[in-house]
């Protein structure tokens, strides 16, 4: 299910405000509230707040964000390049816990955290999980790393809230830019690094991993091979594909001379 019309590019729709129509009120839920159009947005008639628990209520693809007014505002469709972005950092991390069991990757999941409003980042990782919210789209656990990876439409009071929620809570915070850099942003708010392309970075939180902002936009099929980050990189072989093992032999060089880098560093 989907408001948007399908001849409607994203590029069309940056350029006029978006808006919900007197038609869509018929795509709520039975259970929701009674509803109105204001200024584009759905509001309860009764002048009450939406509350997240209705929000839940929606269908996962309802193209809706719950201001922090309690009304819904349409959200622009994600771009081909967030969507992929996303995916290769999930891959990524998934592909490491492969190798070192221990925590969660979760895309999309919503945050609940007392004194702030919800926010949904692309990409959060819990060293350990909450129980409670297994099957759930929304928890009320502060994640150990949040990721986002910005998006021409993320500006404005709610982005800023996101921001905030992020930086004040979160330990370790990653934000890959538009120009395909990435911010790495610590406990408190303290920004510990600004990483271009082409360059590495690592967290404590996964011993061994480096990290290039390129692969956000081009994630190495080679990372495949690389099974064992810590304490002695491991790359298996492909018999097929003797060129993929030869870069995933190169990749392991590079992330060992990273941590040679580190190390000398400290």
């Amino acid at each position: 299910m989907s408001l948007l019309h399908p001849s409607r590019t994203n590029e069309a729709l940056a350029e006029e405000e978006l808006v919900f129509t007197q038609e869509d009120l018929a795509e709520l839920p039975e259970s929701f509230p009674r509803c109105v159009i204001r200024d584009g947005k759905i509001a309860r008639a009764d002048g009450l707040p939406l509350e997240w628990e209705q929000y839940e209520l929606l269908e996962e693809d309802f193209p809706a964000v719950l201001t922090e007014t309690g009304e819904l505002q349409m959200a622009p469709p994600p771009t081909d390049i967030h969507e992929k972005g996303n995916g290769r950092i999930y891959t990524l991390l998934g592909h490491y816990l492969r190798c070192h069991p221990g925590g969660e990757v979760l895309m999309n999941r919503a945050l609940r955290i007392v004194g702030y409003q919800p926010a949904v980042p692309d990409l959060v990782f819990f060293r350990h999980p909450n129980p409670e919210s297994e099957g759930k789209s929304y928890t009320d656990q502060i994640p150990d790393l949040t990721v986002e990876i910005l998006s021409p439409s993320n500006k404005g009071k709610e982005w800023e809230d996101k921001l905030a929620l992020y930086r004040d809570r979160c330990p370790e915070v990653w934000l890959f830019q538009l120009d395909g850099s990435a911010e790495i942003w610590g406990a408190n708010g303290l920004k510990i690094n600004v990483v271009q392309p082409g360059d590495l970075f690592s967290s404590p939180l996964f011993p061994g991993l480096a990290i290039d902002p390129a692969w956000i936009r081009d994630y190495p099929d080679e990372m495949e091979l690389v099974r064992r980050f810590t304490p002695k990189i491991r790359v298996l072989s492909d018999p097929d594909d003797p060129e993929l093992t030869r870069k995933a032999q190169q990749l392991a060089v590079r992330i060992a001379q990273h941590f040679e880098r580190s190390g000398r560093q400290g």
